[in-house]
This record gives C-alpha cells, structure tokens and sequence, in this order.
C-alpha cells in the first residue's frame, strides 16, 4: 500500500503537468493561430494520435501485470521488458510506413503531410517512454521526473518560437520533442540503471506479445480511436473552424480526466496483484476507490458546467465564444468516465473479462461514429459535443450492467461468520 500512496503521488505530480502545461500555452495557441488554424493543429495531433494509440498497443494493461507478477524475478522481467519493447519498435516502424502511404493516396492528407511527418515524433516518443515497466515495478519517480522537466521546458519554447500564423509548424514540432526528449534520457536511465538484462528476443515471440494483448488492444484502442476520430471527423465534415472549437473545449474536457489519471494508474497493478492474492481485498479496495472517484469526478463535472463562459474567455478570448456550449454539454463526461473506468478496467479486465469488455467499447465505438456523422453534420461542434456524452454514458450503464448479469459481488461485503 506504502508503495501504492508513492506512486499515487508522483502520478499525480506527472498528470498536472501534462495539462497544466498546454493550459499555459493554450491562450498563445488560441489567440496566435486563430480558430482555423488551431483547428488545423488540432485535426493533425488528432491523426498522429491514431499511431500513439497504435504503438502503445494496450501493454499498459498486459504487460504492466505480467511485470508486476515478475518483479521480483530479473529474467522473467527482462524477457518481458524486451519481448514488449521491441513489439512496440516494430510496430511504430508499420506506423510511420503507413501514414507516409496515407498522405500520398488522400489530397485532405497530403496538405497537411509535413505537419503530420514532424507531429509523427510524439509516436517515437511513446515508443520510447517503457510506462508499462515502470508501473509494474511500481517505481515512477525517474520517469515522472523526466517527463515533467521535458514539458516544463517546452513551455518557454513554445512561447518563444510561435509569433504568427504561419509557425504552426514550430507548434507541432514543440508538441513532438517532449516525448522524443523524455524517451531518449528514460532509455539512458534504464541502460545506466542496469536491473535488466538483455534477452535475445525472436520474431516468434515479438509476434505472440502482439497476439497476446490484441483483444485489450482492440478493445482499449476503440475507445482512444473514436476519441481522436471526433476531431478528425469533425473537421471533414464541417472544417476546421469547428473542429477548433471542439478541440477548444476536448482539450479542457481531457485534463478533467486526466485528473483522475494516477489514481487509475496506480491503481490497476494493484488491483491486479490483490486479484490474483485476495479478491475480497480486492473488492474493498474498489468499493473504497468507486466512492472517492466517483465523488471527485462529480464536483469536476459540476465545476466546469458552472465555470464554462469564465474559463473560455480567460482561456481562449472571444473569437471562441462557441465553445462555452461545447464544454457544457461535455460537463459531465468526467463523470461518466470515472464511474466506467472502475467497473471496467479497474474491475473486468483485472478479472479476466476481456471479452465482456471488448464488446461494451465495440458497440459504444458503433453508436458514437453513428451519432458523430448525423450530428456534426446538423449542429458541428455542439453535436459532437452531444455525441461524446451520451457514448459516454452508455458505456458507464453497459459496465455495471455486465457485471451485474455476471454476478460479480462489487458492492456485496462477506458476511463474517
């Protein structure tokens, strides 16, 4: 538990810098690059986001318990730190092979190819950042410490080489060195660290990692998929103007979310550990944990429906009236996410029902495509706002009805005898 609060901390420590940072650059961005061209940045991180999702492949969640399990046991640990490292290489490889492909077939694409090459950098970065090891060793400070000094630097960066209009290359560019910088001194720091050992790895086995986490991926990515896609969508079908001021309000949306982000981080190896050891331990802890989430998700949600025109005329200027609508209709996706993320990742997977799982994202992926190209269509930015809540609060309702038909003892405490 000692090791849990740590990491909980430091987490917590890591998570307010990745949106305390783009908050403090947010108004730069806003008010340099105008709606439209924010819009545009936007619409390429959207797209780059596609191969993040793509090169972190769900091993937070596979192989995160798998090193937990093997903490204690350097060779086992080694050929699971290189088995997932190299997958991750491999795939980060077909990544950029495949948006290069892309940005030569579709004309929407090739205008935006060198923004999307430079933004391709965040997808090396992740490649880089091992997050999945350091979770199930449960030490995080390095890396944390890492991170934060990266984007901390990138904020007088940021401010010094945009001025105008036409440096929005210098924007993404900026946006791809925090990973790429903090990937380089990681691996230094595990080199030098020296509690790994080098196991020669096969395609065999690189091939079998992938195997292996592709249901969690499939399932993890449809989620962070239709995500990304409700930008790139948006921007297609109604331009980049309201795809800005979607971006404008999803970007404040994500770092409500990412508030919660270490206690789920920290939480899920531990989780899984008591699972495997003691699940009525295990099922305290999620009681305890769906009653503290589920409280500090709600005053965030209630927060921002109150404080929607405040924080987008101090944030972004009046050019973006429009989004104070779009963060009220996403006020209470926090809500709904926090409540989804304990019944599903931190209770399903944990008790090996990916499959369960996997279909809740599939069908909420479905619906939220659905509803993103009826209503983007007839209300732009507000509709996709719409869509995000009500996807949201289907996948919520979905969990706990799946573990309510599965008969999974969530809320019911053991009798003592």
């Amino acid at each position: 538990m000692a090791s849990f609060k740590k990491n909980f901390a430091v987490l917590m420590m890591l998570q307010v810098s990745t949106y305390a940072v783009p908050l403090i650059t947010l108004p730069l961005l806003t008010r340099v690059l105008s709606p439209e061209g924010y819009g545009r940045l936007a619409f390429a991180m959207a797209f780059v986001q596609y191969f993040i999702v793509l090169t972190n492949y769900g091993f937070g969640l596979t192989a995160t318990p798998q090193i937990s399990i093997n903490r204690s046991n350097r060779p086992e640990r080694s050929r699971v730190f290189w088995e997932t490292f190299l997958a991750q290489g491999l795939i980060t490889v077909g990544g950029f092979v495949l948006l290069t492909a892309l940005t030569f077939v579709f004309p929407r694409l090739a205008a935006e190819r060198d923004l999307l090459m430079l933004g391709f950098g965040m997808a090396v970065g992740a490649m880089l950042i091992p997050t999945w090891y350091f979770q199930g060793v449960e030490d995080l400070r390095i890396i944390s410490l890492i991170v934060f000094t990266s984007r901390v630097l990138s904020i007088p960066a940021m401010y010094l080489l945009v001025r105008e209009r036409d440096d929005i290359y210098w924007a993404m560019g900026v946006n791809a060195f925090v990973p790429l910088l903090s990937g380089l001194a990681i691996i230094t720091h595990l080199y030098f660290r020296r509690e790994l050992d080098f196991v020669p790895t096969s395609l065999r086995s690189i091939i079998k990692a992938l195997k292996d986490g592709s249901s969690v991926f499939m399932a993890t990515a449809i989620t962070d998929f239709y995500a990304s896609t409700n930008i790139v969508l948006l921007a297609l079908i109604s331009g980049n103007v309201a795809a800005g001021y979607f971006a404008a309000g999803d970007k404040l949306i994500r770092a409500a979310l990412g508030m919660m982000s270490p206690l789920k981080t920290a939480a899920y190896p531990r989780i899984s550990y008591l699972m495997h050891h003691s699940r009525e331990d295990a099922f305290a802890f999620l009681r305890k944990m769906l009653a503290f989430q589920g409280t500090v998700v709600a005053i965030i949600s209630l927060t921002i429906f109150a404080g929607a025109p405040i924080a987008v005329n101090i944030l972004y200027g009046p050019q973006f009236l429009p989004t104070v609508e779009v963060l009220r209709w996403m006020a209470f996706v926090p809500f709904m996410s926090g409540i989804a993320d304990v019944f599903g990742v931190q209770t399903m997977l944990p008790l090996g029902m990916k499959a369960h799982f996997s279909r809740v994202l599939i069908a909420s992926a479905t619906l939220n495509f659905i509803l993103l190209a009826v209503l983007s269509k007839l209300f732009a930015e507000q509709g996709a706002a719409a869509t995000v809540l009500v996807v949201q609060t289907c996948v919520a309702v979905a969990m706990a009805m799946t573990l309510y038909l599965q008969g999974v003892p969530f809320l019911k405490r053991r009798v003592a005898e």
